[in-house]
């Protein structure tokens, strides 16, 4: 069997290599299906751009799990041109400090190639959150493009993981690898969903509208795997959280039981295992869209320094969690799928 920190680390190093913007994720999208071809599973993508894929359980009596995370990340978009370059949109919760000039930024060609370039100022009013945008080299651009931070796709920096969009990339590895732990070892009681959408950040468009469609049975017990800012009570480096709610919505106890006894089968196997509860207030997750929609949900939390690349002081750099919280929390999802007849 592959070792699950480095495929942990590689599935994640891969998704970082392909920046992503709210309805512009194919590069992660392209991403996921070739893991999830590699480790042999067999994959959906609905009406609305998300992936679905699923690992059969052994118990058709048991509830079936699904685990989701989201494909983008906060960034820019250009729709209409300057006579000082290009007037780009806010696609997301980009820091304020964005809007200023001189931020370095990176222009996402179709081809897939980039062009460097940076902010030149705010344009319009504020309501508009617009920005211009001069590149390096002349270019003939067609709107929409997608415009990203210009920083780190992914980075091991001692004991910390620094990638421009560990949120939530960080849940997509999880995901994938959990997966593959179970393509690799034991089947888990109920059947294993995992679950990859798209424009989480401008507004849980594809949780939405999935959860709207009933693409789950009814009866599954949703996962939201997130990276959200710490928060007293939910550390850096005492492990993955699990989310009681968000900032909408207090989630549901059978669906949290399933992590509550992973949580303790973990720290049985391993009393150095480490694992925090906490509501994480900070924002609100794809568990919430799911459960204004009936489902049963819960969540994970990956602790994150650097919450959007908004850096202390009004700098915009790499997002950061701890190498340890991402494998715990690969460890917690993995035991969870096989603890829900518990």
């Amino acid at each position: 069997m592959t070792n699950p920190r480095d495929q942990a680390l590689d599935f994640l190093s891969r998704l970082g290599s392909k920046p992503a913007t709210a309805f512009k994720e194919d590069g992660v999208a392209d991403t996921v299906k070739a893991i999830l071809a590699e480790i042999g599973l067999s994959f959906e993508q609905d009406t609305f751009g998300n992936i679905i894929s699923k690992v059969p359980g052994t118990d058709p009596t048991a509830n079936p799990l699904a685990i989701v995370a989201h494909m983008d990340h906060p960034g820019f978009e250009i729709t209409g041109s300057h006579p000082d370059g290009y007037i780009a949109t806010a696609m997301g919760g980009v820091p304020q400090s964005s809007f200023e000039p001189g931020v370095p930024i990176q222009v996402l060609l179709p081809d897939g190639s980039r062009v460097s370039g940076a902010t030149a100022g705010k344009h319009g009013d504020d309501k508009d959150r617009q920005v211009i945008i001069r590149l390096d080299e002349p270019q003939d651009l067609e709107p929409p493009i997608s415009v990203v931070f210009d920083m780190v796709d992914f980075e091991l920096d001692g004991e910390l993981i620094r990638m421009r969009a560990v949120d939530d990339l960080a849940g997509c590895g999880s995901i994938l690898t959990t997966l593959a732990q179970l393509t690799a070892g034991d089947a888990s009681p109920g059947d294993v969903y995992g679950v990859f959408t798209r424009a989480e950040e401008v507004g849980l468009v594809g949780a939405r509208l999935m959860a709207e469609a009933g693409t789950l049975p009814p009866e599954t017990l949703v996962i939201s795997a997130e990276s959200s800012r710490t928060l007293p009570g939910a550390e850096m480096g005492e492990g993955p959280v699990i989310r009681v709610g968000d900032a909408g919505f207090t989630f549901t106890a059978d669906a949290e039981s399933v992590l509550i006894r992973a949580r303790e089968t973990l720290k049985e196997r391993d009393t150095a295992f480490k694992c925090q509860r906490q509501l994480m207030s900070g924002g609100t997750c794809e568990a919430s869209a799911f459960a204004v929609f009936g489902y049963q949900t819960t969540g994970i939390a990956f602790p994150l320094g650097n919450y959007h690349n908004d850096a202390p002081e009004g700098s915009i750099e790499a997002e950061y969690i701890r190498v340890d919280d991402y494998l715990g929390g690969v460890e917690l999802l993995t035991e969870a799928t096989r603890r829900v007849s518990d």
